[in-house]
């Protein structure tokens, strides 16, 4: 399946621009439930009954038959399959999700985006949380929680802290802590109420954990880093996100080859790091060291020069390896203080 935003997909942006220029932009904050219907995701999944297939047998026969050991999810206003899942999956619909959003804040909860990827398959909406300093010198740090849900049977039903700077507008998923407080993923099998309830009670603790979000970037913004602390974290984090060693004295073309790659990246990290540095006037930081590699992670280009869709750099980052990659760095500069 295409991770492309195709022509069924559809989202609301409060304020500005989508990442990805797409969607609906509004200036009136939206409720979930009127960003549900403002973004157009106000339809519903059908799972089938049962599904009829027909095939040719070794004969050259024509053959049909059924089963209801798989059911099809269907979108209920194009007819379009979203996801071929096993019968014990259970459907959670995308008002639902806006329900949930409310255990958040209330009716005080506010949607920065709704939208959908995958024709449907994949759902999500970020809610607005707190803003804060993350230092002296107006480095703002807005906090969102990021509610997402699948239809395909490849997606949980999850909720995750993100942060965008406004500084670079950088989408950062931040799950700083293994507490399951600050992350849930809950399977569509099993007894969804009760998952619903629990779901319910993790985002309520969610502005709590939050401050635990705030201590670490306060952390990291509260060391100084001389040029060599630097580099020996941007050479750590290349090695744990490529997957290779990097031997500063190359001795075959393989590791020549490794070496000059490594050192290009760091550079493109330099002038990011150099570049925020500059435009705050601030001291170099752990923090601004990681988001100089979170950065690249978010927007560089796919492999071999291919040109990534956007959707599909959405789903990366905030459900894929550029998620968790940028969850590592962070972890490692609070390690490395």
């Amino acid at each position: 399946m295409s991770h492309e935003m195709t022509e069924n997909d559809s989202a609301v942006y409060y304020g500005k621009k989508a990442w990805h220029g797409l969607g609906t932009v509004t200036n009136t904050i939206l409720s979930p439930r009127e960003a549900l219907v403002e973004a157009g995701l106000d339809w519903t999944v059908k799972p089938s009954t049962y599904i009829e297939y027909f095939y040719r047998n070794d004969e050259g026969e024509n053959v049909s038959g059924s089963t209801s050991d798989r059911v099809a999810n269907v979108r209920s206003d194009t007819g379009d399959v979203l996801g071929w899942v096993g019968k014990e999956y259970k459907v959670v619909q995308n008002a639902e999700l806006a329900e949930l959003a409310y255990s958040l804040a209330g009716d005080d909860t506010h949607v920065e985006s709704f939208g959908s990827l995958r024709n449907g398959a994949r759902i999500y909406t970020l809610l607005r949380a707190d803003s804060f300093m993350a230092d002296g010198f107006n480095d703002t740090v807005d906090q969102y929680l990021c509610l997402c849900n699948g239809h395909d049977g490849t997606l949980a039903l999850s909720g995750l802290p993100t942060s965008i700077r406004i500084v670079c507008e950088n989408t950062l998923n931040m799950a700083l802590s293994q507490s399951s407080r600050n992350m849930f993923r809950f399977t569509h099998n099993g007894d969804m109420a009760d998952k619903m309830a629990q779901a319910r009670q993790a985002l309520s603790y969610f502005r709590e954990t939050g401050k635990f979000f705030r201590e670490n970037v306060q952390q990291l913004t509260s060391v100084n880093w001389d040029k060599d602390s630097i580099t020996k974290f941007w050479l750590d984090c290349y090695q744990m996100i490529e997957e290779k060693d990097v031997n500063p004295n190359p001795q075959t073309e393989a590791e020549d080859n490794t070496y000059k790659h490594a050192m290009t990246t760091l550079n493109s990290w330099s002038q990011t790091f150099d570049s925020e540095r500059s435009d705050l006037g601030s001291n170099p930081t752990p923090w601004m060291a990681a988001n100089a590699v979170t950065n690249w992670l978010q927007h560089r280009k796919a492999k071999r020069g291919r040109q990534m869709a956007t959707a599909a750099r959405i789903d990366r980052n905030l459900f894929g390896k550029g998620a968790s990659n940028s969850m590592k760095v962070m972890r490692k500069a609070l390690a490395a203080i």
